[in-house]
């Protein structure tokens, strides 16, 4: 049975503290039970220390330094908007941060509306631009993009890789791969400062 060097700890204290109640004034007993003792004890019964799995963990990575941040090119939608944005966790309702990172995802589908691209030089407005969140795997290897609100339901999660192979960008289970654009894309972005986390 593997038990974790803290609750072998506490039992050997339980059995001392009995032991002493049946057997008060016992100098040998007295020394075993002390601190030094237990912990003689529990390195002679090779009780190790057992660390949770998540110390070894590599966390993703935030802001900058995330490959996922950065803004792309859709070839689904050349020349429209496509931004990521990671930034740490959330709050839970017990005050507690999440495990994994959310991703804040904005785009433009159509310049004019109803299209499929954005010509040269067409600015969107802020209503025309769309706002997803998804999170970034534990391990910073992947981003689930929830897709049903901006797409009524036609399509869902979709988990998205991080490709390195040239051009870099995030690849999608349908083969679809928004490549990175290098310094951004500020011409395809609403006028004033409008792409903020909300």
């Amino acid at each position: 049975i593997e038990m974790s060097a803290s609750a072998a700890l506490i039992a050997a204290a339980l059995l001392c503290s009995s032991a002493i109640a049946f057997t008060p004034g016992d100098p040998l007993l007295a020394n075993s039970c002390s601190r030094r003792g237990l912990i003689s004890w529990l390195a002679t019964a090779g009780v190790t220390a057992t660390a949770p799995a998540a110390v070894n963990a590599v966390s993703a990575r935030t802001g900058v330094a995330s490959p996922f941040t950065g803004e792309y090119d859709d070839p689904n939608h050349p020349g429209c908007l496509r931004s990521v944005k990671i930034v740490g966790p959330k709050l839970g309702t017990d005050g507690r941060k999440g495990r994994n990172p959310i991703a804040y995802v904005k785009g433009v589908d159509g310049l004019p509306v109803g299209t499929k691209s954005c010509p040269a030089g067409a600015v969107p407005e802020l209503t025309d631009v769309w706002k997803l969140e998804g999170k970034v795997s534990e391990d910073g290897e992947m981003i689930s993009i929830d897709f049903s609100p901006k797409t009524e339901g036609r399509v869902g999660l979709l988990v998205g890789t991080y490709d390195t192979f040239d051009p870099p960008g995030i690849l999608f289970p349908d083969g679809n791969k928004w490549i990175k654009v290098p310094g951004g894309t500020p011409n395809r972005r609403p006028p004033s400062v409008t792409l903020n986390s909300d």
